[in-house]
């Protein structure tokens, strides 16, 4: 049995809603999910029945009642998922109902609604992906609603390839016109999904405003991106990213401090560029590879500082550049040395009487700072996330007793030994190491790796940042890259590629970078010259040449070039005017043709192509090779 044209019509609009409620199923409760599964499996068995199986007004009654009960959990604490329960709620009633051509258009727009929702927990790549099969399967919807609307029940080739034509030509030309508007539509500052996405971000584990050891037992290991950043890959050893820098103690609680003057690396360090995409989240810290020396944000201006805080978190993707120095080493003035040398009075005995045995190992800082080196390297310090010590001896647990702990431990026990040396010391917050994308040319930095390491300040040299982390017998294991990548973690970079690039060329796209777009074509406007426009006639003579073209293929559509049945009619006309001496000009009917002509051919031709003209049926693919063959010699 053939397709029918009920059968089509039901087939695009069950693919439709799917193409809906995919994208938004796994970001919603358990309830809409079970009403929309029961509303499609209603539907089918309905469409099967051909008598509806629920009462219309019993569907109405309950898609009422689900409206005001979803509509009461309406907040602004909770504005997205009530909003998209009800639409889930809609399209599973609307699929449970009797089919009419006003049911299928109701179907429709409520899917691409709930695609349109689905935006809003997430606009990647597969939000165009969903949008892209869905916009023909509507055109095509639209055509074969049409057709039903005037009476045809069945459905020829000629019909159905007029449809599919019709769904394939309207996405294709709204696709065309997208590179023309995308760039020139006005853009907001705050997109609509930015204001009902209350919940969306998160703020990085390791930038938090204190670092406090001991506050947990274990520390999760989330594999939630924090930023990419957009540079040649690096030695491994020098990824630190510096987003914090704590200096001030609260008992044994590191706090920021007071903004301090900038700082600048040693002359002749070579600078690094980036280009940053942090994802959303609460945390205002800007990162960048230590040492950020200026950040350009905010349409281009340009901060200068080792570390910088935006005045407000964002609930949006942020992107911005970064120039820094790597080696390790600031140059800037000199530290108050009793402020950052002072141990609070919460520091326990045995903390200061090893901080005191320190302070003798030598008479230099370089000496000091490499005994302390050597006491952590050959007391089996291991690094590890679970099973921390807690409380408020915690550290000095840590540094006695269990000596197992992560980075918080690590960096802020080396920072207080090295200041009861005589060492100023302060600790730095950020990430360490990225997963390095060689197809999007980026490091992909996740939570897993918050990160807290020291700087020290040596006397004649300036701030050296050390790791005490590196320190730990395990650190090569629990700090270090996997050295082999699997086909899946391939595949997974790719997609990360693609992601990455959807982000920083669609959604990252606003009205900043178009300010900036217009500000470049006015200056490239400004400097031209004559002598840039040798190319100038090339250009004209290529879009004259288009130009024409155009206007050809149009005539030539026109005159029926690009329609098979008026193609074969006008060949067959000329046919007769040069092998049965038929003027073209002359008015007649394919019937009045037969009366002038005893021609087999001619006759033939006649029959099959009026056939199809007065009686309304579509040329068979047999029907066109025959009157091409009738064709092809002539009517001699």
């Amino acid at each position: 049995m053939g397709l029918t044209l009920p059968r089509l019509i039901a087939l695009l609009g069950y693919t439709i809603a799917l193409l809906g409620a995919i994208p938004l199923f796994p970001h919603l409760p358990l309830l809409p999910r079970l009403i929309f599964l029961i509303g499609l499996a209603t539907g089918l068995v309905t469409d099967r029945r051909v008598k509806p199986l629920v009462p219309h007004l019993v569907l109405t009654v309950s898609s009422l009642l689900w409206f005001f009960w979803y509509a009461a959990q309406f907040s602004r604490a909770n504005p997205v998922l009530p909003v998209v329960s009800i639409l889930m709620v809609l399209l599973g009633t609307r699929l449970a109902a009797g089919k009419t051509p006003r049911t299928w258009l109701q179907t429709c727009g409520i899917a691409l609604f709930c695609l349109s929702a689905s935006s809003l927990f997430d606009l990647g790549p597969r939000f165009l992906l969903f949008l892209t099969l869905m916009l023909p399967m509507l055109a095509m919807m639209l055509v074969a609603l049409t057709f039903q609307q005037a009476g045809a029940q069945s459905l020829g080739r000629s019909s159905l390839r007029q449809i599919v034509m019709v769904g394939l030509a309207l996405p294709l030309f709204a696709l065309l016109l997208t590179p023309l508007f995308f760039p020139i539509l006005p853009r907001t500052q705050l997109p609509l999904w930015n204001f009902l996405q209350q919940s969306g971000g998160s703020q990085p584990a390791g930038l938090s405003d204190t670092v406090t050891p001991g506050s947990t037992p274990q520390v999760s290991a989330s594999g939630l991106l924090v930023f990419r950043a957009e540079l040649p890959r690096q030695e491994p050893r020098s990824l630190y990213w510096r987003g914090h820098t704590f200096s001030r103690l609260e008992g044994l609680q590191w706090r920021k401090d007071l903004p301090a003057p900038p700082l600048t690396p040693p002359a002749g360090v070579a600078q690094i560029t980036q280009i940053i995409t942090m994802e959303p989240g609460s945390s205002r810290a800007l990162l960048g590879l230590d040492l950020p020396l200026s950040f350009a944000y905010q349409n281009g201006s340009s901060i200068p500082s080792a570390t910088w805080n935006r005045p407000l978190p964002s609930s949006r993707r942020i992107r911005y550049g970064v120039i820094s120095a790597t080696g390790g080493l600031l140059v800037g003035p000199p530290p108050v040395t009793q402020r950052l040398t002072l141990l609070p009075d919460a520091t326990p005995l045995r903390l200061r009487q090893q901080a005191a045995r320190l302070r003798q190992a030598g008479s230099t800082d370089q000496q000091r700072l490499d005994a302390l080196e050597n006491w952590f390297r050959t007391n089996g310090f291991r690094y590890s996330r679970t099973n921390l010590p807690t409380g408020a001896d915690a550290l000095e647990r840590f540094l006695f007793d269990t000596k197992s702990g992560h980075c918080e431990f690590f960096a802020s026990g080396f920072a207080l030994l090295a200041r009861g040396a005589g060492l100023p010391a302060r600790l730095v917050g950020g990430y360490y190491g990225g997963e390095y994308n060689e197809l999007g040319g980026y490091y992909r930095v996740s939570e897993e790796r918050a990160h807290v390491w020291v700087e020290i300040w040596i006397n004649g040299a300036g701030w050296l940042r050390y790791d005490p982390s590196s320190l730990a017998v395990n650190a090569d294991t629990a700090l270090g890259e996997p050295r082999q990548r699997s086909l899946a973690m391939r595949l997974r970079l790719l997609l990360d590629s693609l992601d990455h690039s959807w982000n920083s060329a669609i959604i990252a796209y606003d009205f900043e970078r178009q300010l900036q777009m217009a500000s470049s074509a006015h200056s490239r406007l400004q400097t031209l010259r004559l002598r840039n426009l040798n190319g100038l006639p090339l250009l004209l003579g290529l879009l004259l040449a288009a130009a024409g073209l155009i206007w050809l293929v149009l005539r030539l559509r026109r005159r029926g070039l690009f329609d098979r049945k008026t193609w074969l009619l006008r060949r067959f006309r000329l046919l007769l005017e040069r092998d049965c001496a038929i003027p073209r000009t002359m008015p007649l009917g394919l019937f009045d043709i037969l009366s002038r002509t005893t021609n087999r051919q001619v006759h033939e031709f006649v029959s099959i192509y009026a056939r199809s003209l007065y009686h309304q049926s579509p040329l068979t693919p047999a029907d066109y090779r025959r009157l091409k063959q009738l064709l092809r010699y002539g009517f001699l």
